[in-house]
């Protein structure tokens, strides 16, 4: 499994450049079942506070609802065991909140490699994170 951190989504939407095409081609890994990946529902409030404040309320909401209905893409819960999780993860590595819930529900999702440009996530054991090649 893999997880999928919200600047990959924001970068995808946004970014004209190649790392923008290089997060739509993630996507569209995903999206074409070659690539199996999950994300926290964080990462819409995520996405949708950044797209709306560039590109506007309709933008963010076409592009969001693209991403929840995506093939081959889970969403899961910021719940108590999520919560918990980033706490441990939070006094172990110093790592602000909204990170911690990422990493946590990476952990619990199963996913040990986490798409992102944070390079707050390389000190986490357990995690492995790729960005643009």
């Amino acid at each position: 499994m893999n997880y999928l951190d919200s600047n990959l989504i924001i970068y995808a939407i946004l970014d004209e450049t190649d790392i923008g095409d290089w997060a739509r081609s993630v996507l569209e890994r995903v999206q074409n079942e070659e690539m199996p990946a999950c994300t926290s529902f964080l990462t819409f409030d995520e996405v949708f506070y950044k797209v709306n404040k560039v590109k506007g309320t309709d933008t963010a909401v076409k592009n969001l609802e693209a991403f929840l209905t995506m093939p081959n893409m889970r969403f899961f819960d910021v719940n108590d065991a999520v919560i918990w999780k980033s706490l441990e993860l939070i006094r172990e590595y110093k790592i602000l909140p909204r990170d911690a819930i990422h990493a946590a529900t990476a952990f619990i999702a199963g996913a040990e490699m986490i798409y992102s440009e944070d390079g707050d996530f390389d000190k986490i054991r357990g995690l492995k994170r790729k960005w643009k090649d």
